[in-house]
């Protein structure tokens, strides 16, 4: 009971300070360099992202549910045979990455680094994922803070130290650097052995089954970050930059919900289902009361905090453009409060309804931003945000109303 509350601890320190390193990041990025050359660093940094997750396929829940399995083999059997997926995948799908440096949505001169923190950061997602299947959640959390934090430290101190040039080539190295660290680390951790040889009947059969998953996360990555490509298309890479630092604030919020709420509750959520429907239904009440509070407080503090940061960031474009903030906060309000009926039917294995809703809101997204960001730049890409979240809540709660009167 004491390791475990100390494993606890330990994660909830790693989790806060890799948070307030990435805000810090922001804060440095936006606060050396102009708001021009970090929209193109938000471009650099949507495009890993997004790529990340269709190099990945959404294998690991297929994997994870091998794993977990009653009579399951080795946990290096499942493991490398998903690498050994992943590595065909590398080998299709990262060429076809360069068309955004072909585009010109991000320059040529990235290229090498792209690749390079792509698979670096894919491998230490599914690392992560992995030691989390494993029950080693210090060990997890650590990989995070090595890809997504403790970087950020050595930037700041080399660029105040004149060490290395302000620039986002520098930016880029050490966040590759942190990311190489991790997946070494991560494969000392997860302590594979070799297999025999690659199985690729149950590669495909995890295909298959990854599939709709797979489906469900782009189209959701897509559009939590198409705003950003249609201003890159529409207008420029400043506009990029204040709608790219003003989403990454207003995500605290969820982070924050995530963190204290979600991560806490969840696991007890599916535990009560397991239990039975009256369990279930007081925890669900439970965890949509402390969603909707955290929410709330969280939005409060993001608001008055937010004019003393732009005092001390000082930038004119920043300030001209925070209604647009104030949107994505509300924005980020509602996703907060779609979690509540998005895990009550995902219990409930409802994960149709989940995908049919994310496909209905991709939809709205990309038609409203085709309407809206040519016209009102970052106003109308966080309105299309804040629209798109609202649907989306409004469709998950109503799936989920059906499904209550069905049981």
């Amino acid at each position: 009971m004491k390791k475990l509350f100390s494993n606890q601890v330990i994660n909830i320190f790693l989790r806060g300070t890799t948070v307030l390193l990435k805000f810090i990041l922001s804060v440095l990025v936006i606060k050396k360099l102009s708001i021009e050359e970090f929209g193109v660093f938000g471009l650099f940094q949507s495009t890993i992202i997004i790529s990340t997750f269709i190099l990945g396929f959404d294998f690991y829940n297929f994997t994870s549910r091998e794993i977990l399995k009653e009579n399951a083999k080795s946990v290096s059997y499942y493991f490398i045979n998903q690498l050994a997926f992943h590595l065909v995948v590398y080998i299709l799908i990262v060429p076809l990455t360069f068309f955004v440096f072909i585009s010109g949505i991000i320059h040529a001169n990235y290229l090498w680094l792209f690749v390079l923190i792509l698979i670096s950061e894919h491998l230490s997602q599914e690392l992560y994922r992995l030691l989390i299947i494993l029950n080693k959640s210090v060990a997890a959390t650590t990989l995070l803070f090595l890809r997504s934090g403790l970087w950020v430290l050595f930037l700041y101190f080399f660029w105040t130290q004149n060490i290395l040039t302000v620039n986002i080539n520098s930016i880029l190295f050490l966040w590759l650097l942190g990311a190489i660290s991790s997946v070494l680390l991560g494969f000392k951790f997860a302590n594979l052995n070799t297999i025999n040889k690659i199985n690729f009947k149950w590669i495909i059969y995890g295909v298959k089954v990854s599939l709709p998953f797979f489906i469900g996360t782009i189209l959701y990555k897509i559009i939590e970050f198409s705003g950003r490509y249609f201003l890159s298309f529409y207008h420029s890479e400043t506009e990029v930059g204040v709608y790219t630092f003003f989403t990454s604030i207003s995500n605290i919020l969820f982070v924050f919900v995530q963190t204290i709420v979600i991560i806490e509750l969840y696991p007890k959520l599916i535990k009560a289902k397991n239990n039975g429907q009256e369990e279930f239904f007081l925890m669900l009440r439970i965890f949509k009361k402390q969603i909707i509070q955290y929410s709330i407080i969280g939005i409060v503090l993001s608001i008055i905090c937010i004019y003393p940061l732009l005092w001390f960031l000082d930038k004119t474009a920043l300030f001209e453009s925070v209604f647009a903030y104030l949107l994505l906060l509300v924005s980020t309000l509602f996703f907060c409060f779609s979690f509540i009926s998005h895990y009550a039917l995902y219990v409930n294995k409802k994960d149709f309804d989940i995908l049919k809703a994310t496909i209905i809101s991709f939809i709205f997204n990309i038609s409203l931003s085709f309407v809206l960001i040519p016209r009102f730049a970052v106003l109308g890409a966080a309105l299309a945000q804040l629209s798109t979240f609202a649907i989306m809540f409004i469709i998950k709660s109503i799936y989920w109303e059906k499904q209550k009167l069905e049981s």
